[in-house]
């Protein structure tokens, strides 16, 4: 097989690139500890020391653009039973969680063959979501690790742990190790890791030097950036995530478009509406002037008659009493 000598920086986060550093069988240890490292954060999960890999990276299967998205790892705890379904997801999606519950469900069901009701076989899933953007708004950047479980709404009793959840947003990570609010730790260094390109012929940050596995994985992208055939894969990938951006980016700008045209469109009808009252204002006061006028009109009318009245009482009083006016 021939062999690309090139340096190359690689991008963890690309789906062909996590699954072949963690998703084959004979190197299930760096797996294991990330595993480990997630689940073992907040100090609530067990140990974990076989993992088997259920769907290995197969590198003589290409990916077909129906699979582009979806490269979950899918594994096993051989001692505890418990399930893992690890992503590594570099775009982003409006459903994220429920999508990742729904696909922690299925994987839950599916461990009773169709007809069985054999629930006490039921083990444990546990959804491991690393993602390059941000799914939580409103959260500060040291909130980048959450975990989820069924639990007491008042009490927080913990129904079971047969469905737990945990995400590791990256993005706020790096912007929470900008702000040095960072407690260094094993996920803390695998997620540094992971999050941040990587040229497998520069020595590692000190920093990360203490944790083996990782040490480990820098060397398997050696070879990994040696070999044609998964840089092939790699720069495939990497061109189907730029389009999915694109897109994106283009479905987001339409909808900025149209709730821009929707706006513009509400203020122009309540400009309508405004104007629309004023005018009927406007006719409103006319009318009562016009009626204030004839109003006006009808008592000046009335007083010039009460004049007319009196005028002709003077002169018949004068003319009766032959010139001696009499006044009222």
């Amino acid at each position: 097989m021939q062999k690309n000598t090139e340096k190359t920086v690689v991008h963890i986060y690309n789906d062909v690139a996590f699954k072949w550093l963690f998703g084959r069988e004979k190197e299930s240890r760096p797996l294991t500890k990330l595993l480990n490292a997630v689940v073992a954060h907040d100090g609530l999960g067990p140990g974990f020391s076989e993992i088997e890999i259920k769907n290995p990276y197969d590198e003589s299967q290409p990916l077909s653009k129906q699979k582009q998205g979806i490269l979950d790892i899918r594994a096993k705890d051989k001692e505890t039973g418990i399930w893992f379904d690890l992503e590594m997801e570099a775009s982003s999606f409006t459903y994220y969680p429920n999508r990742s519950l729904y696909y922690l469900t299925g994987m839950y069901r599916d461990q009773l063959p169709k007809g069985r009701d054999n629930y006490y076989e039921l083990r444990p899933c546990f959804g491991i979501h690393l993602l390059k953007s941000d799914i939580f708004f409103g959260d500060d950047c040291s909130d980048w690790f959450h975990h989820f479980g069924m639990l007491n709404y008042k009490t927080h009793k913990q129904l079971n742990n047969h469905l737990e959840l945990y995400y590791v947003e990256l993005n706020k990570f790096l912007k929470a190790v900008k702000n040095k609010t960072i407690k260094w730790g094993e996920l803390e260094q695998w997620s540094d890791y992971i999050a941040k390109p990587q040229d497998p012929s520069k020595s590692l940050p000190e920093y990360l030097k203490t944790n083996q596995e990782i040490k480990e994985v820098h060397e398997m992208l050696r070879t990994f950036t040696q070999n044609d055939q998964l840089q092939e894969q790699y720069r495939l990938h990497e061109e189907w995530l730029r389009v999915q951006r694109t897109e994106r980016y283009a479905k987001q700008k339409l909808q900025q478009d149209y709730v821009h045209a929707l706006k513009m469109k509400e203020e122009a009808e309540r400009e309508k509406f405004q104007a629309f009252f004023l005018l009927q204002e406007k006719d409103v006061a006319i009318q009562e002037k016009d009626v204030a006028i004839k109003e006006k009109d009808q008592e000046i009318n009335r007083l010039k008659k009460i004049a007319q009245i009196k005028d002709r009482w003077h002169s018949i009083l004068r003319s009766r009493f032959r010139g001696n006016i009499v006044k009222f």
